[in-house]
């Protein structure tokens, strides 16, 4: 009897401190920011302007992404954007917030744009995938490489004017 509860209390003990001892920080620095230039885009910079604008106002469709700072003549459109997650409440009134939130920078000119989009400070990442901590890096490189592309398909989409 003693061996078995012995045994199950080593095994209880390695799986808890498997499960606390597994989380990584994940962020980003500066330089890690994925840029890319679009260009050859066959429109002036007011036309893209109102364009990127409109790509910004459907995709921050959850109520924290928010266009920040919006400059027509300069053409600067900055927004904060969530990339992932939610807030999950849990047991006892404790809360999980597992949101990861990028800020894309969009500066344009004539015929083409730049648009740079940085995920914003950190957050936890597990491996096991037991827990909710699921995104990784490379998972929220993917993520912005499909949000720049879905801009570049917005930017090369020309508008019915009637």
């Amino acid at each position: 009897m003693k061996k078995i509860i012995i045994s199950s209390l080593l095994c209880s003990s390695m799986v808890l401190s498997s499960c606390f001892g597994a989380y990584q920080t994940v962020y980003f620095t500066e330089a890690e920011a994925v840029s890319r230039v679009i260009d050859n885009l066959g429109a002036s910079k007011s036309e893209l302007f109102i364009r990127a604008n409109d790509w910004m106002v459907t995709n921050f469709n959850d109520a924290s992404s928010v266009i920040e700072f919006s400059d027509k003549e300069s053409g600067t459109l900055i927004g904060k954007y969530k990339l992932f997650g939610t807030v999950k409440s849990g047991s006892y009134g404790t809360t999980v917030d597992t949101r990861v939130y990028a800020k894309i920078d969009i500066r344009i000119k004539d015929n083409k744009v730049k648009a740079t989009i940085l995920p914003l400070g950190d957050w936890q990442y597990d491996s096991s995938g037991f827990t909710i901590y699921k995104y990784n890096k490379e998972t929220a490189i993917n993520d912005i490489n499909k949000l720049i592309d879905s801009l570049k398909i917005k930017l090369n989409t020309v508008e019915d004017d009637f």
